[in-house]
């Protein structure tokens, strides 16, 4: 499942500085490692000079040193702008982790930036990226209008080197009915893990402020034809203040007719649960089609009826099927 790149959002928004950046991103992982091939953080001195990082490799003593080598980029004492180096997670450098990680540090300037922060828009359009790199030659940045299967790929002789990471799109659509306590904690709890939202209340008024920016709201009294429009890789959570409209948005979300959403989960008790199954297999819903009902919503052992808990439990338990459908 993609990750949130909070240093690909960082990378495009600190675009109109002309300060240089380092990227360090994770190109070859063996073993036990804190983080994964394709991690990546971005490190640089500001206009007034202080220090700004986003993202992480992992921490500890790796990232430490990392960030020494990125400093002496920046400075110029480092004169390489692209290079590849090879780390052991060992007790040496102060990590018991015991495995071996492969960085690659890249000096990016002010005139590759545009570039950079367009192909970033398009990704926000669903379009897929890929960056790639090799030896003494400057990093190249694609759009692609079509899925592809590769994500990260690293090949390595003597001194000679290719890297090639594949951007995708979030993985995880949520379309969410109802803006209440709720809607609001499990929003909140989304938007750090990167996640695109859909919000959908008939109260214009109840959307918080400054959630607008980071999440497409829509008002509408009749929601469950959003329904109809939504790719169905979206999982659908169902929270509204009306236990009428919670029934007439699982009659849309369960049709048969369409293929089935990766998720529906709607706020409530077991007793709700059955009295909705009651009716909606008076209008003819099969079992099947209601054990794709997820009712209560959460994983299993959290009673708490917080809207943060609640929200914390949720985003698991999607986190859990994005997961699984990886």
């Amino acid at each position: 499942m993609q990750q949130h790149l909070q240093w690909w959002k960082d990378l495009s928004a600190w675009g109109g500085d002309p300060c240089a950046i380092i990227l360090v991103t994770v190109v070859r992982a063996d073993g036990s490692t804190p983080r994964e091939v394709g991690a990546t953080m971005l490190l640089r001195f500001d206009s007034q000079q202080k220090w700004q990082q986003s993202d992480t490799i992992g921490g500890g003593h790796l990232e430490f040193q990392a960030i020494d080598i990125a400093k002496a980029m920046l400075a110029g004492s480092e004169q390489r702008i692209l290079f590849v180096e090879r780390f052991n997670l060992s007790a040496r450098l102060g990590q018991c982790c015991g495995g071996v990680m492969w960085l690659l540090f890249e000096k990016i300037t002010f005139s590759q930036k545009q570039n950079i922060a367009d192909t970033y828009t398009a990704w926000q359009a669903g379009h897929v990226v890929i960056r790639e790199l090799q030896y003494e030659q400057a990093s190249k940045w694609h759009v692609l209008n079509e899925s592809t299967v590769v994500t990260c790929e690293f090949w390595q002789k003597e001194t000679r080197w290719k890297w090639q990471q594949v951007i995708q799109p979030y993985a995880m659509n949520v379309l969410i009915f109802g803006a209440g306590h709720v809607g609001e904690a499990i929003v909140r709890c989304l938007l750090p893990i990167g996640v695109k939202i859909t919000w959908v209340d008939s109260r214009q008024e109840i959307f918080p402020q400054d959630l607008l920016p980071f999440v497409h709201c829509i008002d509408t009294d009749i929601p469950e034809q959003i329904i109809e429009k939504v790719d169905r890789n979206t999982a659908v959570l169902i929270l509204t203040h009306d236990h009428q409209l919670d029934l007439q948005l699982c009659f849309a979300a369960l049709k048969s007719t369409q293929p089935p959403f990766a998720y529906v989960g709607m706020i409530g008790s077991k007793s709700k649960r059955a009295i909705f199954e009651k009716r909606m297999t008076a209008r003819g819903y099969s079992q099947t089609e209601l054990g794709r009902l997820v009712c209560p919503i959460g994983i299993a052992g959290i009673s708490s009826k917080q809207p943060a808990i609640i929200a914390v439990s949720v985003v698991a338990q999607l986190l859990q099927v994005f997961d699984v459908k990886k």
